[in-house]
């Protein structure tokens, strides 16, 4: 298996933790890892070779370029189902964003099985402490409804409405998966209505949902939400004894990735988490709270906005 992410110079801070995070860990040590340049510095660049990491220079596919004047983090996004062509050699193979990181390594082996049953490994935004549940229902759905509108139109947006995210952010798919293919002729169908950087996940969204009897039947696993724990759902609570990230309710089940998929919170930098005990505590909720030792880089003060930006910016295809 590899696992593969991409990052630009001023995201480098959040993928050196993903790296260490895994590099770290015994299972990790010698797994592969690879990832996508979308600009990094020489100096990042020999951080990530010290540390057995491929990288490629991603092409803009489906006839894009650069004068097409879009934003250059959206060419990772658009090559995600073509991981096997930029990586090849490998049986199975995970994406995972550069702003998560692994806690707990029987996640990895949950999309490492998952995949392997055929089709995909993939984990839904379903918690019954995710605040879509509750607060921010009505957002939440606004949301899917225009994503879904702005890329496969009003009819679309209104089947799907009630259905949770399958968040892209964390995957995995065996080299033969048939959703490689399908994945990537979406995007590219969905190319033509508008470019909205969550288009990979709806298109990825749609393909489940159209053939979801199908896809079930041929291997496709829904992982639980410990496995990619999307912090803009809920924070998590921290456990003081065993030093662990957690779910927020009982039994407080220590959780296998942190997907910091917040742009609100990394703008803040920190926030107070709740302790299992009572009280709480300011973190950052990064791998070894972002203290990475020799050769580590800081975090911007400020970053661009880009990756919540999907529901501001759709620009239309022309």
């Amino acid at each position: 298996m590899i696992i593969v992410s991409a990052s630009s110079a001023e995201f480098f801070h959040f993928l050196q933790g993903m790296v260490l995070s895994i590099r770290e860990k015994p299972e990790g040590a010698a797994i592969a890892l690879g990832c996508f340049d979308l600009g990094l510095s020489e100096q990042q660049k020999s951080w990530l070779t010290e540390r057995a990491v491929e990288i490629v220079v991603p092409d803009w596919p489906y006839g894009l370029s650069d004068a097409a004047g879009v934003p250059l983090p959206f060419k990772a996004i658009l090559c995600r189902p073509l991981l096997p062509r930029y990586f090849p050699g490998h049986d199975i193979y995970m994406h995972m964003d550069a702003d998560a990181w692994v806690q707990d390594w029987k996640a990895i082996e949950f999309y490492r099985a998952g995949a392997a049953r055929g089709l995909l490994a993939i984990t839904p935004e379903i918690d019954r402490s995710f605040i879509s549940n509750y607060g921010t229902a009505d957002s939440y759905r606004a949301f899917i409804v225009k994503v879904f509108t702005d890329l496969c139109g009003a009819e679309v947006a209104q089947k799907y409405r009630n259905y949770p995210i399958l968040n892209t952010g964390v995957f995995a798919m065996p080299a033969g998966s048939p959703m490689w293919g399908r994945w990537a002729r979406r995007i590219e169908e969905n190319l033509h209505n508008g470019r909205n950087f969550h288009i990979e996940q709806a298109s990825l969204n749609f393909e489940v949902f159209e053939h979801l009897a199908d896809d079930l039947a041929q291997g496709l696993e829904f992982l639980p939400s410990r496995c990619n724990w999307v912090c803009h759902q809920a924070l998590p609570k921290f456990d003081v004894d065993r030093g662990l990230l957690v779910e927020p309710f009982l039994p407080h089940t220590p959780l296998g990735v942190i997907h910091r998929a917040s742009d609100d919170f990394k703008q803040k930098k920190t926030g107070q988490i709740a302790l299992t005990a009572g009280g709480t505590r300011e973190m950052n909720l990064k791998y070894r709270e972002g203290r990475y030792g020799l050769g580590s880089s800081d975090e911007p003060e400020h970053l661009e906005r880009w990756q919540d930006a999907g529901f501001e910016w759709t620009e239309k295809a022309t």
